[in-house]
């Protein structure tokens, strides 16, 4: 186990926050996989590199808000679980809110991302790496 996965996942929450909505592609396998909220709406997971940017453009469409808040952070395996928030404000309704949520990012070998999940419950996430009732 590495402090290098808690790293990765700090510096792009970082970067996001910052601004930069771009996740470097050398983070990122190319078979990468992101479920998130939006994936149930679309009925499949984000795939590959091109699914990542779709995924973003997705946001930048329904949200002119989308920072980001850790409020906890941990490895456990070759997966981190990052348990936090997302401050959201709607493009179309400018209705700003809070999300509680939790991402689960999976780590190949090659210390890069390979499969990203979003929770809106942190529980579940919790449960999905092991640590949960």
């Amino acid at each position: 186990m590495s402090r290098g996965h808690v790293e990765t996942v700090r510096r792009l929450f970082e970067r996001w926050n910052a601004g930069d909505h771009s996740i470097p592609q050398e983070d990122l396998d190319p078979a990468v996989e992101l479920e998130s909220p939006l994936s149930s709406v679309r009925g499949e997971p984000y795939r590959g590199h091109a699914g990542i940017e779709e995924w973003m453009r997705d946001l930048d469409e329904h949200f002119v808000e989308w920072r980001l808040r850790v409020d906890d952070v941990r490895e456990v395996g070759n997966a981190v679980i990052a348990i936090g928030g997302v401050r959201l404000r709607g493009r179309a309704s400018d209705v700003a809110f809070d999300q509680p949520t939790a991402w689960v990012l999976d780590f190949g070998t090659d210390r890069r991302i390979t499969r990203a999940r979003i929770y809106l419950d942190a529980d579940a996430a919790l449960k999905a790496v092991g640590l949960g009732k």
